[in-house]
């Protein structure tokens, strides 16, 4: 499947790549969801590094042009990397995983997921917030402002009292993702104008110049956005280094 040519044609006219360089189209979930803003975090965090190689960034999600906004603000994300849709209808193109799907309502099928029903290895990764891992590198810096909604009370440094090495700590992602959740919980009907698509994977296609696939994950479940949790970036290592 060429991805490239199918989001092209999707958009029709809009210019959405540049030519002769590498590409990484992450398709995200709704703007909402916890794997969107956890995976989002992360990019940004090398955003810097993916302009340096000539990697163009690309991340496509469910919401309108304010989900929009307010995603990339608090995810420190260039909105210019962003595009909204509206709907699944580019994510059933690509046959993407859409979750659990049932006749209750999307919110109770997204509750289902999280508690690990047709969402294998959710449990797992919830754990792994707060028990922490050694294989992966720690989130929060030492002087860095921990937000709990409008309150800043705390600083990296508290996870000091578990591990002072450079690793994840014990609920150091947890506490990330409260306060990934209280963001979307403030502001839920900007986020979701439209429910229906609460539970949609996504998925991370890595194409180089000649527009080949060089890397592809597709997600299957809640908090699996990376087939490596541990190390979720690790395939732009020969890349980025």
């Amino acid at each position: 499947m060429n991805y490239k040519n199918l989001i092209e044609e999707f958009f029709e006219n809009e210019k959405i790549f540049l030519d002769q360089r590498k590409r990484l189209i992450v398709f995200l979930g709704s703007f909402a969801d916890f794997d969107s803003f956890e995976y989002s975090q992360q990019l940004s965090a090398q955003s810097k590094k993916l302009e340096y190689h000539s990697v163009d960034l690309l991340l496509i999600g469910i919401g309108s042009e304010k989900s929009k906004e307010f995603f990339c603000k608090f995810n420190n994300i260039d909105v210019k990397n962003v595009v909204a849709v509206k709907n699944d209808e580019l994510h059933k193109k690509l046959n993407l995983n859409p979750g659990f799907v049932s006749p209750m309502p999307a919110i109770i099928n997204l509750l289902f997921m999280c508690a690990g029903i047709n969402s294998r290895g959710t449990i797992k990764e919830v754990l792994r917030g707060y028990f922490g891992d050694k294989n992966a590198i720690s989130l929060f810096a030492h002087d860095e402002d921990i937000n709990i909604g409008t309150f800043s009370l705390l600083k990296g440094k508290m996870f000091d009292i578990f591990s002072k090495n450079n690793n994840l700590r014990p609920f150091e992602l947890a506490t990330r993702r409260l306060m990934n959740m209280i963001e979307i919980l403030s502001n839920w009907n900007t986020y979701v104008p439209d429910p229906s698509f609460l539970t949609q994977r996504g998925a991370t296609f890595l194409l180089n110049e000649k527009d080949e696939v060089i890397y592809e994950f597709i997600s299957e479940s809640l908090l699996g956005y990376s087939s490596k949790m541990s190390e979720p970036l690790s395939f732009l290592d020969n890349i980025l280094n």
